[in-house]
């Protein structure tokens, strides 16, 4: 039933950024915009807290677990931005492990309000009853601005460590103003299922 779910809201995730995307293209030769209607601007500097659960299906492990996951992101220059993230999460049947995240990468914008991005940043996962591994993550998506207050995202990305992972994530935010907003996160993985709820603050 949880996959159920997170694969409609992926679904209608897609279908809006499509949406968006498409409104996006018809727009591009448009100079005056109405101030009063646009959205806020994608930002890659900010710093988020979100609660996470997971559904882990893997040979050795198959249980159920959650924990908390703070992430932060620093945009550099010229469309570089660095990016690092922490989870501790617990459950039943031994389940438990931390990760930690550190990387960067390249976001171009493709409209006002649609960018495009593509990273790259090693991962450590330290379970609780097995062995560490270490690998690499490989992602790109895109983040866009489904209404004023909403923003959405689309992310494909793929884990080499332990025997590899791959997913793809969708992003909803609500803006409650230009700094802080309210997000919930789905991840349909062929290992790992997960969602989350939090809030980042943008600088």
């Amino acid at each position: 039933m949880k996959s159920i779910k997170s694969s409609l809201l992926l679904g209608s995730l897609v279908a809006a950024l499509g949406a968006s995307a498409a409104e996006a293209q018809t727009n591009s030769n448009v100079q005056n915009y109405s101030a009063s209607n646009r959205a806020p601007v994608i930002s890659f500097t900010h710093v988020g807290a979100r609660y996470m659960f997971q559904d882990l299906d893997q040979d050795d492990a198959n249980c159920d677990q959650d924990g908390p996951n703070i992430y932060g992101s620093l945009d550099i220059q010229d469309g570089w931005y660095a990016r690092a993230s922490f989870a501790d999460v617990g459950g039943d049947h031994g389940c438990g492990s931390r990760n930690v995240q550190v990387g960067g990468g390249f976001h171009t914008q493709l409209d006002r309000n649609l960018t495009a991005y593509g990273s790259l940043s090693f991962e450590t996962i330290s379970p609780d009853h097995w062995k560490s591994d270490s690998g690499l993550i490989f992602a790109a998506g895109i983040r866009g601005f489904l209404t004023k207050e909403l923003e959405g995202g689309l992310e494909l990305q793929h884990s080499t460590t332990f025997d590899g992972n791959t997913s793809i994530n969708g992003l909803l935010a609500y803006w409650f103003n230009d700094m802080i907003a309210a997000t919930v996160d789905v991840g349909l993985g062929s290992d790992v299922t997960t969602f989350a709820i939090g809030a980042r603050l943008n600088f």
